[in-house]
């Protein structure tokens, strides 16, 4: 985990997520096996801490999210939290994040 975070640092020195970070995000995460709340906090954190996001990262950041969230078939209160986070972080909620949510529903 602690990896993680260093690499969320490295990556948000220019405030931007760009096509060439997804494919080493996607490594990270991936990288123990599964994936897990933590891996959803980190992408969120990201999310949270970019001005710019290129749509590369909506492609990975929505897909585990889903997988995660939904695993055992309900949104848990600490799910629920990152949810929020996502939606909220950067004052509005994108088009995309609100897809997002009509295909949880």
């Amino acid at each position: 985990m602690a990896g993680l975070y260093e690499l969320q640092s490295e990556l948000l020195a220019d405030k931007k997520i760009t096509r060439d970070e997804v494919a080493l995000i996607g490594e990270q995460i991936r990288s123990d096996g599964r994936l897990d709340l933590d891996d959803v906090k980190f992408l969120v954190e990201l999310l949270a801490g970019a001005d710019e996001v290129c749509p590369e990262f909506d492609k990975l950041l929505f897909p585990t999210l889903k997988e995660v969230l939904l695993r055992d078939g309900a949104i848990g209160l600490d799910e629920q939290f990152y949810l929020l986070k996502l939606l909220y972080s950067d004052g509005h909620v994108r088009e995309c994040e609100k897809a997002f949510l009509r295909e949880l529903k």
